[in-house]
């Protein structure tokens, strides 16, 4: 059992639960959700479509084996992976909460049911072990204690010690009262030193106590000096002091009554008294105790606090000693009467302060034969209390029996005496008895105080005598109450020699008077009454230090002798009285002393502390200058006599509590008390049963006093529990309780509360007699349903750890709380909360109603041990009903939820033979499964497993005892003793033929053939191991039978196939008895029964070999005595088989033990009794054992022994019922050497020994040979899955084919519109130059033909030669044409000077690196056609519905909007698009007549066809209204009848010409042909959005080295060309140095025309910047929509695929934002590289 774990420390459970992988390759091909989709751009993308086609692939290839309808597998597992390793720190409610999962996770596949594999295997050395067997508690050993469970007499009352894992007795008491308190000192490791232990006891172990007594770890008893004489409640052992409190309903301590007459009421009275368990002696309390019992104690700081049903302190005049101070005889007038006449004999004072014994000088004698008496008259006023004699022996002489008188009177005075024989106090008037003995011999006086305060004189009559005369030795008298005389003879004795004694002394003119009617002598002062006043008079003083015996509450008298004994009563005044009473309190008072007759004055009352040579109290008394006077007195008298204290009670308002200092040596008793009562008391008549001390809310821990009893304040507001905080009383949350509390604790920032109540006072929360205060929230909270009656007791049980606290009362059972699934819960009078998971948890294992529970809070020891008491039958240190767990740090634990264990069945028997941890494969979760003889809480039998904590039913039917349960891959095979009688008790029918088959996936049973007996019947068929042979799918069963199935002989063993569950026979054996036991050592079976031969004495162990079918001898096995109870495998070495073996003796019947080497059988040696009952032996490492248990000696002398039979480092568990050497019983045991440790010891509910059945650890799996088929629903399901894979992986082929076609067309045909826009776009962004005159001359001639010849030459490709040469042909007309569009082209896109040149050209947009332009080289517009596949253009440059809904002709052609939809959707090609704009473009330039734009088109379509050539790209035509097809060179040129031609035709196989087609027809799409916007007079095709078409003339300019400012839209239904960098740049009179490329804005991107040229807006600063490298159709909702090139402005980067973005088109137009792919984005300005190297 572990311990508690610190709250907060949340422990991991042994057995966690379920681990599965939860990875799924496949998974990541299914859709996500949220923001991660898959439309990543193919880098992104592709790994995680590679996975996909990998698993589809492999599920191809495995599907053939998988939709087969049988197949053969091998389940095989690696060892399983033990979770048990817990902490030490692990409590007993964390494993039952933690176990609440079916158990540890591992991966056995088969597990032996015995706990032992079926084939040789080395142990494993961690994890956790499992013990079944009959027993309900368990405790362990230890060197220190004898450990075992406790089997009791319960008709005595018990005192047992428990820790964590043992139990011992430490005392039993009679059964005359209970033990009802307890409290003990503890050794440094929380072992117990001393337990006190209080009650209604008189005799202990055959000692007689008197109501408490000490008690050794070892069992000494302490009788406490006689206890005290009455019933203890509450004890309390301070660790630091040393010092034992008692509480209870006595008035004195025992001692006292036996000791002395002159203490016995002073010492230790009242309920309350203190006990040195150092000096053992009782320590006195100077408030001598309390009014009332004490029901409970409590320390806060360096205070203790007693609560109970008492009001007041018993420290008065009655209750103080009567030897308080010496009446100095000497100063006495001594009188003997019939004084002897033996010389140094008849003195009376020899026996005054003589230290001698009898001797002349020292004793005093009578005449012989003669009565006589002894006279002491005294001198001053006294009240004596206390007389003490010591008898004379002197020549056999003595007194035998005397008579007191009062001297005046001769009154006989009573007298009380303590019997020398008795111890009991006897009284006496006329004769009292005087042993003849050198020992003292005390009479108290016992008269009242009126009666002994006036006698002048006591006379001691000799009445009788022993030998000749009587007489003394030696004589004191005493009075009680302190006096101090004016006259210092009087004040002290000289025969008493202390450091602290009464004294006085005068200075001043002091007279001793002696008036004749004043029984005294006292000093009188006079002086003339005009010097009253002077110094003289005023330092005239009488200084007294009286002598305090003890601190406490006094009344200080002044003795005033009447003025009437000296007729002075004109002359009296007042006296001046100063008190020093303690080291910071001085008093001053005047006493009148004009009283008549003889007075004594109280001149205070209070607190005096106790004389000692630091301080004493002292009084002064002097003349008061204030002193009334009669006037006709010429003098002024003052008297003095003496000064008495009498003891006052001390307090009186306790009610219920009283605060005491734990130092009662304290030097700040001087200054103040020790003992007070709380500053606020409760109400008068309150009742404290409880006390406890802990922090309240975020205070300082310690700081708070809670009280809980019966008691109410209205007016506070607090009832029946309160708090005592900041020297007030103030109420907890909800007024208190409404019922009475007797027991409080706190732990863990609460207090747990037990009583007798419903519900808190102000009826808001219920509660049934238990709750939980929780100081941080200040709130009451039930503890789950409650118990059933009172609670009494209520203690934090350390043993369990920190965060368990035990309730003990006359409750019956546990209610079921509010959740659901809560069950009551019977437990008897005690139960256990773990406060930190909120739950009832196990208890120690008690059997009967515990009287008294002791532990001492948590301490962090590494073993507390507390304390229980009661008229117990039986104990043990944990409650396990059949089934715990021995985890690595050898600490045992329950296994399931409390109220959730096994039981016992309908006979009464909880016997649990076997168990294992099924797990089918590696990583999931395990169940532990057991079997016996008992019942599960839900009624099932025999059989049961543990799920979500709780022991539930696995079959029904199984009628019979469970012996074995074994299990291959998902089979679990049950084996015991059949039992098929119907409806015999149990769960359900009863038809358990001896061996079950189950299947743990389906639930159900395997249909078998049964076994039979000899008769052909059941009843004699038991089953007693099932074998796994390893790697086949072979079952081995042994055990009584003969056949199986009816038919098939297999007498005593039987193999059964797994996957035909069929019966086959083994070859034929000498079997003659049933089979114990069976163990593989790999195809070699080892077989424990009984064989023989003939008349050939019996042979027990035999082997079988399936490889041959053959039995063969076992060599040594003749050695072995009797029948084999079990074999158990040990380490093997080298490959050798190893093993042990037990069994009984033939003879005899004695245990005996042997071992198998790998060559023969060797008995070992092995001590053990006779009438033991072994059941199962396990090899373990020595690590395993506890080393408290076996000791350091044998701990080291483990790895140097000579025993070869258990190799070195290794132990034997020997289980069982174990009588072992030295009379020791126990049901398992360590066994080494020849040695034994017992380990654990456990004990059956009826009290008798339990025994353990098997001990086993959680084992590698055994492998199996298993066919499964699989069913037809599985098939067809395989087969779906199949075809639709299939299908998507056609699918599949066919969406990657479509997108590289897609890809390749999209270039080729980018390729020639970039041409084609960088010959519109001119010379922008190039370095300007005049064109140079040498160049132009080269070659040709100008005009029309001229500008023929270009074309041609560029459409064939001639490059940049033919267009250099062209150009020197033309450059008159290209002259005047520049100079028109200069003057005439507002908005029109001008034409740089070196279009055709072949002059130095800057290529701003264009990388190095392409090898087809280089920046910086000669180039011109047949060489731009070149380029080639170097954009990707965006298609969102059409029609929206938004432009176009004013459109009437849109509207009227609604109902073709579906077909418009669809055709948008499926066939939007960037490309395609970019290719229309620039023949739209081209056709443009073409039909401006004459024009230079005209021949500049006209070249670029040339070119854009030869490079369209040159790459293989479509080339594209024109088609009139009928869909035919127009020549190229009609098509381009000047004819302005293009209204009735088209560039698309309508019955294209492309599905994008077949859409711009349909658009033409619809009369929306502009027709082809030239037009007049009426600016320029220029014909051009007008397209609506005109900004995004201004973006696709940038970005395809961009790639052929030209720069295109973006202008606005001019108007509807038109659009207006952007001027170049050059012309705006001429127009505004700048320099090109000031319109150069590194003039650009910050943030630019290098394609413009884009929004990359456009300012930042300031909302948009804030994001990171980056630059679209392709462009991006928004498809869905919610996406981003960009061109290449564009700047996007990131605001989310959280996911790793879709990002959420901003573009900016410019101030006139709103921000757009979506989500993107996170890879068509750069943080760099894409370069014409990044769109070559992807084409």
């Amino acid at each position: 059992m572990a311990k508690r774990r610190t709250g907060a420390e949340q422990q991991a459970p042994f057995f966690p639960t379920d681990t599965r992988p939860t990875s799924n390759s496949l998974s990541e091909c299914l859709p996500s959700s949220g923001a991660t989709r898959a439309r990543a751009p193919t880098a992104a993308r592709s790994s995680a479509w590679m996975r996909c086609i990998a698993v589809l692939a492999l599920m191809f290839v495995a599907s053939p084996a998988l939709a087969a309808d049988s197949s053969t597998l091998f389940t095989s597992t690696p060892a399983p992976t033990t979770a048990s390793s817990g902490s030490v720190t692990t409590p007993v409610s964390t494993i039952s909460s933690s176990i609440s999962s079916d158990v540890s996770s591992s991966s056995s596949s088969s597990s032996s049911g015995s706990g032992q594999s079926d084939s040789i295997e080395e142990p494993e050395d961690d994890g956790g072990i499992g013990i079944v067997g009959a027993f309900s508690g368990v405790s362990s050993f230890s060197p220190t204690t004898s450990g075992s469970a406790l089997s009791l007499n319960g008709t005595r009352t018990s005192l047992a010690a428990l820790s964590q894992n043992s139990a011992s007795l430490l005392a039993s008491a009679s059964a005359d009262g209970p033990i009802t308190a307890a409290c003990a000192f503890y050794n440094k490791d929380g072992t117990i030193s001393t337990a006190y232990i209080g009650g209604s006891f008189t005799t202990l172990n055959s000692t007689s106590v008197g109501y408490v007594a000490a008690v050794s770890a070892t069992g000494k008893i302490d009788p406490m000096g006689g206890g005290v004489n009455g019933p203890v409640n509450a004890l309390y052992c301070n660790q630091k002091s040393g010092i034992v409190y008692v509480g209870g309903n006595f008035t004195t301590v025992s001692a006292s009554l036996t000791s002395s007459v002159a203490t016995m009421r002073s010492n230790s009275t009242g309920a309350l008294s203190l006990y040195s368990s150092v000096s053992k002696v009782w320590l006195p309390l100077s408030f001598h105790g309390l009014d009332g019992p004490v029901f409970d104690f409590a320390e806060m700081g360096s205070n203790v606090y007693a609560v109970g049903a008492f009001s007041a302190t018993v420290d008065n005049a009655t209750h103080s000693a009567l030897n308080t101070q010496p009446v100095n005889l000497s100063a006495c007038t001594i009188t003997g009467g019939n004084n002897a006449e033996i010389p140094g004999f008849s003195d009376p004072r020899n026996i005054i302060c003589t230290p001698h014994a009898d001797s002349a000088g020292n004793t005093w004698l009578m005449r012989d034969k003669l009565t006589g008496f002894y006279r002491i008259d005294f001198p001053f006023k006294t009240t004596p209390s206390l007389l003490r004699l010591m008898n004379t022996m002197y020549q056999d002489r003595g007194t035998k029996a005397i008579r007191i008188e009062a001297a005046s009177t001769n009154q006989a005075l009573t007298m009380s005496y303590l019997d020398p024989v008795t111890k009991s106090e006897q009284f006496c008037t006329h004769s009292c008895p005087v042993p003849q003995s050198y020992e003292w011999q005390e009479y108290r006086f016992v008269d009242n105080a009126a009666t002994l305060s006036n006698i002048s004189g006591i006379v001691i009559n000799i009445v009788d005598w022993y030998g000749m005369g009587g007489g003394f030795n030696k004589i004191e008298l005493y009075q009680r109450d302190p006096r101090v005389y004016a006259d210092d003879r009087f004040s002290s004795s000289p025969c008493i020699q202390a450091p602290v004694r009464p004294s006085s002394s005068i200075t001043g003119d002091w007279k001793t008077t002696t008036p004749a009617s004043y029984h005294g002598t006292y000093r009188t002062l006079t002086v003339a009454k005009a010097d009253v006043s002077s110094d003289q008079t005023q330092s005239a003083l009488v200084r007294m230090l009286p002598y305090v015996p003890e601190s406490g509450f006094y009344k200080i008298y002044m003795m005033v002798p009447g003025c009437q004994n000296t007729n002075t009563c004109l002359q009296r005044s007042s006296a001046k009285v100063d008190l020093q009473m303690t080291r910071k309190r001085t008093e001053q008072i005047s006493v009148p002393q004009h009283n008549l007759a003889d007075e004594e004055v109280v001149v205070y009352t209070g607190y005096i502390p106790a004389s000692t040579q630091e301080f004493s109290m002292s009084i002064s008394v002097g003349l008061d200058t204030g002193g009334v006077v009669s006037p006709q007195a010429t003098t002024v008298e003052l008297v003095v006599d003496y000064f008495r204290l009498e003891r006052v009670t001390s307090y009186s308002n306790l009610n219920g509590v009283i605060e005491f200092a734990s130092n009662l040596e304290s030097p700040s008793f001087m200054d103040a008390p020790l003992y007070r009562p709380l500053n606020v008391s409760l109400p008068d008549n309150s009742i404290v049963y409880s006390a406890t001390t802990g922090m309240f809310n975020d205070t300082h821990p310690d700081s708070t006093l809670f009280l809980g009893g019966r008691f109410s304040s209205q007016e506070s507001g607090y009832h029946n529990i309160a708090q005592y905080r900041n020297s007030k009383l103030q109420p907890l949350s909800n007024s208190g309780i409404w019922g009475t509390v007797y027991s409080m604790t706190f732990v863990n920032g609460s207090i747990y509360v037990g009583g007798s109540f419903n519900a808190t006072a102000d009826q808001t929360t219920a509660l049934s007699n238990v709750a939980q205060f929780n100081t941080t929230d200040q709130a009451w909270h039930p503890l789950s349903g409650g118990v059933d009656g009172a609670v009494s007791s209520v203690i934090p049980y350390s043993p369990f750890g920190p965060n368990v606290v035990a309730m003990r009362g006359s409750f019956q059972t546990l209610i079921a709380g509010p959740a659901s699934g809560d069950e009551a819960i019977t437990m008897h009078g005690l139960a256990m909360w773990d406060t930190a998971f909120s739950q009832w948890t196990y208890t120690p294992f008690i059997k009967g109603t515990p009287s008294m529970l002791f532990a001492d809070s948590w301490q962090n020891r590494a073993n507390n041990v507390a304390l229980v008491a009661g008229s117990l039958s039986a104990a043990a240190a944990l409650k396990a009903e059949g089934a715990l767990l021995l985890d690595a740090q050898q600490h045992i634990q329950p296994l399931g939820l409390l109220g959730s264990s096994l039981r016992p069945d309908d006979t009464g028997k909880l016997v649990v033979n076997t168990g294992l941890w099924y797990a089918k494969k590696n990583g999931t979760t395990a169940q532990l499964i057991v079997g016996g003889r008992f019942k599960t809480p839900d009624g099932s039998v025999n059989l049961a497993r543990l799920k979500d904590g709780k022991w539930r039913g696995l079959l029904d039917g199984v009628s019979g005892e469970v012996l074995t349960i074994n299990n291959a891959a998902n089979l679990l095979f049950i084996g015991g003793v059949a039992n098929v009688t119907e409806g015999s008790s149990g769960h359900g029918d009863s038809n358990f033929g001896g061996l079950v088959v189950y299947n743990m996936d389906s639930h159900s049973s395997v249909g078998i053939q049964q076994l039979q007996g000899p008769s052909g019947d059941h009843s004699t068929v038991r089953v007693n191991k099932v074998a796994i042979r390893a790697d086949t799918s072979m079952v081995v069963v042994g055990g009584n039978f003969s056949t199986a199935g009816g038919m098939l002989s297999c007498p005593y063993i039987c193999t059964l196939d797994i996957n035909e569950n069929q019966w086959s026979p083994m070859a034929s054996s000498s079997l003659v008895d049933q089979v114990t036991d069976l163990l593989f050592s790999g195809s070699t079976l080892y077989v424990a029964g009984t064989f023989q031969n003939g008349t050939s004495p019996p042979v027990y162990l035999m082997r079988y070999s399936f490889g041959t079918s053959s039995w063969d001898s076992v060599s040594g096995a003749t050695v072995l005595p009797g029948p084999i109870t079990s074999i158990t495998p040990g380490i093997s070495e080298a490959g050798v088989t190893a093993f042990y073996i037990s069994g009984v003796a033939a003879s005899g019947g004695a245990p005996y033990l042997a071992k198998y080497d790998g060559s023969s059988v060797e008995l070992a040696e092995y001590t053990i009794g006779s009438s033991s009952t072994v059941r199962s032996i396990l090899e373990v490492p020595r690590s395993r054992i506890p080393g408290s248990v076996i000791g350091s000696g044998s701990s080291s002398s483990l790895n140097r022994r000579s025993d070869a039979t258990i190799p070195s480092g290794y132990v034997l568990v020997v289980s069982g019922d174990l009588d072992l050497p030295g009379g020791q019983r126990a049901s398992n045991a360590f066994f080494y050497d020849n040695q034994w440790a017992p380990f654990l010891s456990t004990i059956q509910t009826d009290g008798s020994p339990g025994f353990i059945g098997s001990v086993f650890f959680e084992r590698p799996p055994t492998n199996v040979y298993q066919r499964h088929r699989l069913s037809v629903a599985l098939v067809i399901l395989i087969a779906i899955a199949i075809a639709l894979g299939i299908t998507f992986l056609i699918v599949l082929v066919g969406l990657v084919y479509i997108y590289l076609r897609n890809r390749r067309e999209a270039a080729a045909t980018a390729s020639a519109a970039s041409a084609a826009l960088a010959a519109t776009a001119g010379g922008a962004g190039t370095t300007k130059a005049p064109p140079s005159a040498a160049v132009f001359g080269a070659t040709g001639a100008g005009g029309a033909s001229d500008y023929a010849r270009l074309g041609a030459g560029a459409g064939a490709g001639i490059g940049v030669a033919a267009a250099v040469g062209g150009a020197q042909a033309m450059r008159s007309q290209r002259t005047v044409q520049a100079d028109q569009y200069a003057n005439g082209g507002g908005d029109r896109d001008t034409w740089g000077d070196n279009v055709f040149a072949g002059e130095q050209v800057s290529f701003d947009n264009i990388a190095p690196k392409t090898d087809r332009l280089v920046s910086g080289q000669p180039a011109g517009l047949a060489g731009l056609a070149g380029v080639g596949r170097q954009a990707a253009v965006s298609s969102d440059t059409y029609v929206h519905y938004e432009d176009r809904k004013g459109d009437g002709k849109y509207l009227a052609g609604a109902a073709s909007n579906d077909l418009n939809d669809s055709l948008d959707s499926i066939f939007e090609s960037a490309a395609a698009e970019a290719e229309a704009e620039a023949e739209v473009e081209a056709r443009e330039r073409t039909a401006s007549a004459g024009s230079m734009d005209a021949v500049i088109a006209g070249a670029a379509a040339s070119a854009a066809a030869a490079a369209a050539a040159q790459q293989k790209m479509p080339t594209p035509r024109h088609h009139n209204e009928g869909g035919h097809s127009i020549p190229n060179d009609q098509s381009s040129s000047g004819s302005t009848d293009y209204s009735r031609t088209s560039m698309y035709r309508p019955d294209s196989t492309n599905p994008f010409e077949q859409r711009l087609a349909l658009r033409e027809s619809q009369g929306t799409f502009p027709p082809a042909g030239p037009y007049a916007d009426g600016t320029d007079g220029l014909g051009h095709v007008p397209m609506p959005r005109a900004h995004h078409m201004e973006s696709e003339h940038a970005a395809a300019a961009a790639l052929a080295g030209a720069t295109v400012a973006t202008g606005k839209v001019g108007g509807k239904g038109s659009r207006r060309r952007s001027e170049t960098a050059s012309t705006r740049n001429t127009e505004a009179g700048l320099s090109p140095s000031q319109s150069s490329p590194s003039s650009r804005p910050s943030g630019d991107s290098s394609v413009n025309g884009s929004s990359a040229h456009l300012p930042i807006r300031d909302s948009l600063r804030q994001y990171p910047v980056f630059y679209a490298k392709f462009t991006f159709s928004s498809r869905e909702t919610g996406e981003l929509g960009f061109r290449a090139g564009e700047r996007v402005f990131v605001i989310d980067q959280s996911d790793e695929i879709w990002w959420m973005g901003i573009v900016d088109h410019g101030s006139d137009q709103p921000l757009e934002q979506g989500v993107f792919p996170a890879t068509y984005v750069s943080g760099a300005p894409p370069e014409s590289t990044d769109w070559a190297e992807l084409v």
